[in-house]
């Protein structure tokens, strides 16, 4: 599954696009034309960066202003000061939270081991939506805690996952809606396949590829899978810790297969 790149469609757009769906969102309050979202940037140069764009999207968004830029790097967080035009820099996230008292908080780090912390921060502190990098979170516990949170706070919270506002999706659920194309028997998702093999591969990668998949198949109801390294199935002695923040990971290459509520299976290799 590979989503279609044109010369007028570039990860730019499809962030841009995201970011402005939750800057204009219904729950964020009813606000004048001239309205103006307060944005707090969060980020860690060395350890996940400000994610794709998650950071400079804001700068070409009339509606935002980026009151904010939070970075543990000296470095990072002047050269951020900079990119960003933003005149108020800190090393904590918790300290701009708490003093910019941003509307709209940006999660940027790449890393996924930092987002809990830094998404509760951003709830705990009064922001009315967050647009965060994926991976979502490390844990199902840490995703509940967060939906929760979200629920009773009221923000708004948005992934990255581009994908899901290309164009082409309508037209092809539609498509496959009336009949035009026929009935989906299955998914097929891969990977990039490159060097993070395995589960970093689907962690960091295959985020993008399951969110489609729900969107067509409706969310998982069962899972089963196989783990290999090289031509043989994985053993604990294959755990070693994953790079990214991602926790431990085994093995190389893996196959999986999920049942989900339409009935129409999803795979993974």
């Amino acid at each position: 599954m590979k989503a279609v790149e044109t010369a007028n469609m570039t990860r730019r757009v499809f962030i841009t696009s995201t970011a402005t769906a939750l800057a204009t969102a219904p729950a964020l309050g009813h606000a004048s034309d001239s309205k103006q979202w307060r944005i707090g940037v969060v980020g860690h140069t060395g350890h996940g960066n400000f994610g794709h764009g998650i950071d400079t999207v804001w700068l070409n968004l009339p509606e935002t202003k980026i009151v904010g830029v939070a970075d543990a790097d000296p470095n990072g967080r002047e050269q951020a000061k900079q990119r960003l035009r933003c005149e108020h820099a800190f090393s904590s996230y918790r300290e701009m939270i708490q003093q910019k008292q941003p509307e709209i908080v940006a999660v940027g780090p790449r890393h996924v081991d930092q987002h809990h912390a830094m998404i509760m921060a951003a709830i705990e502190g009064g922001a009315k939506g967050i647009y965060c990098e994926k991976p979502f979170c490390a844990t199902l516990e840490q995703a509940d805690q967060i939906v929760a949170a979200c629920e009773r706070s009221g923000t708004r919270f948005a992934l990255a996952h581009r994908n899901r506002y290309h164009p082409a999706l309508p037209v092809t659920n539609a498509a496959i809606e009336d009949g035009a194309i026929g009935k989906v028997l299955e998914i097929r998702c891969r990977g990039k396949e490159d060097a993070r093999g395995g589960g970093q591969d689907l962690w960091v990668l295959g985020t993008h590829l399951f969110n489609l998949a729900a969107y067509f198949a409706g969310n998982p109801t069962a899972c089963s899978a196989t783990y290999y390294a090289g031509d043989r199935p994985a053993t604990a002695e294959d755990v070693v810790p994953g790079s990214e923040g991602i926790g431990p990971l085994a093995g190389d290459r893996l196959h999986a297969r999920y049942d989900t509520e339409s009935g129409i299976p999803v795979f993974f290799d």
